[in-house]
């Protein structure tokens, strides 16, 4: 079942829970609550909102959202009504379809929305997510749930909790015919808050069936530890299944350490980007200089470019700015930082040593990494793989053994493939220059980009004839 609507209860001016200042609202990761919420449900598909508050806060939430790139670039469509006119059919947009009843309050995965949707029960039936809170959480705001004998049926809510019951999860899949008593209850309490009262009213003699979030992550931020746990959430979504070794175990602890306090401070993807661009250059600049200190410093910045490069994605995931734009920044600046430290290490190692060779060397990987960077371009045009390396290297570390590439030479790509990623390099280019080994890394460079461009071209050939005889 498809749902495209959702109502959205964006809560009272007061303080939600201790330690919050009264008026102020939620904010978790450079985004309100309210703001998460409703970009998580567009996600799934939900394209119009109805935010229902109180009468007060209409134009000032409205004008915030719709002065948002986030909000004016995607297809949604967002109407205020006050508690005060719900009783007013006149003032309240008609709802006929199945809809989301939304917290404003709420942090969750996609997952939730998507499994709810899936295991939707009959047209007129309603069904409520639930959740277990973690091991000695009690007493924090949130609504007990309890079931009838067949585990699934609500029964009543609050009273008569035992440690096994679940607690109410901030969302409701709901008929259409829910809405008056929604409306009405909300009325009664005089409150756009859900509590057990409300739910009772709504739901308690409405048959409503309860869906377990199960491992996908749904909470109400009703306390300061529910916000704590949220974050650790949505910091763990940040992360990219494509990661390397080094990032993954090194690269990305320090990356999102730093992103959860740039997003404090409101830092947007593109301005990490252009920091990471402008350490990457002086990264070239430093180890072109010669020396072994200048090195040394360029091996650094070119590392720190490496694991702050993590940064910007990491952002745009938590904050929802993902952009074609920034991507394809993102990727030609990866490249040119790449591309420029490499062309200027054999200068650097000329300037200490006033050997030539240095110079015919670094001509050669540079020929090499043009070749290669030549065919990359043209493949992922023709694939759709967006310029990106990394799904070239995934690629490649996939096809080892696969029909058409049977060979030793495919299999031992395919192995060695990680070492092509952008974190492998940096962090084994410090490691030899901080041991002196700047000429040994500098002629394992050479022999590498030879080997890559080579494959690459013997790669793309097969591949494209592949591609072809599928069409």
């Amino acid at each position: 079942m498809r749902i495209d609507q959702a109502v959205v209860l964006t809560g009272d001016s007061g303080a939600r829970f201790p330690g919050k200042k009264n008026g102020s609202e939620t904010r978790i990761l450079g985004l309100s609550t309210l703001e998460r919420t409703l970009l998580t449900a567009f996600q799934t598909g939900v394209r119009k909102f109805m935010l229902i508050g109180a009468e007060e806060n209409g134009d000032r939430i409205l004008s915030a959202l719709g002065a948002d790139k986030r909000f004016k670039s995607r297809e949604m469509k967002l109407e205020y009504v006050p508690l005060s006119a719900l009783g007013d059919r006149g003032r309240v947009p008609a709802i006929r379809d199945p809809f989301w009843l939304l917290e404003e309050d709420l942090v969750f995965s996609p997952a939730v929305l998507e499994r709810a949707a899936a295991s939707a029960p009959a047209e007129d039936r309603d069904l409520l997510v639930v959740t277990f809170p973690p091991e000695g959480v009690d007493g924090d705001g949130s609504i007990p749930v309890l079931t009838a004998a067949d585990g699934r049926t609500i029964a009543g809510f609050g009273s008569g909790r035992n440690e096994s019951s679940p607690v109410y999860g901030g969302i409701g899949l709901c008929a259409a015919s829910a809405f008056p008593r929604i409306a009405r209850a909300l009325g009664k309490s005089g409150s756009v808050r859900i509590n057990e009262g409300v739910l009772t009213e709504a739901f308690g003699a409405a048959q409503a069936s309860v869906l377990e979030s199960g491992e996908d992550f749904c909470e109400r931020i009703v306390s300061g530890q529910a916000a704590k746990r949220a974050e650790r959430y949505l910091v763990s979504t940040a992360r990219k299944p494509t990661d390397g070794f080094f990032s993954r175990h090194f690269n990305r602890h320090i990356s999102l350490f730093l992103t959860r306090r740039l997003l404090k401070w409101n830092v947007t993807p593109m301005q990490i980007s252009f920091f990471v661009l402008a350490v990457g250059l002086l990264s070239g600049w430093a180890v072109g200089r010669g020396g072994y200190a200048n090195a040394l410093l360029g091996a650094i910045l070119f590392e720190l470019a490496s694991i702050i490069d993590g940064c910007d994605g990491e952002n745009a995931r938590l904050t929802f700015r993902g952009s074609k734009a920034g991507g394809t920044f993102d990727i030609t600046a990866d490249a040119l930082t790449f591309v420029l430290f490499f062309l200027n290490l054999p200068i650097g190692l000329y300037r200490t040593t006033a050997n030539s060779i240095w110079l015919l060397l670094g001509a050669a990987s540079f020929l090499s990494m043009l070749l290669f960077y030549l065919q990359l371009i043209g493949y992922t045009q023709k694939t759709g793989l967006g310029g990106n390396i990394i799904a070239v290297v995934k690629e490649i570390e996939k096809n080892g053994g696969q029909p058409g590439f049977t060979g030793w030479l495919d299999r031992l790509a395919s192995w060695i493939a990680p070492a092509f990623r952008r974190d492998f390099f940096s962090t084994w280019a410090l490691i030899f220059i901080l041991f002196g080994g700047a000429k040994i890394f500098m002629g394992i460079i050479v022999v590498l980009s030879a080997l890559e461009a080579g494959y690459m071209f013997s790669y793309v050939r097969r591949r494209t004839r592949q591609i072809d005889l599928a069409a």
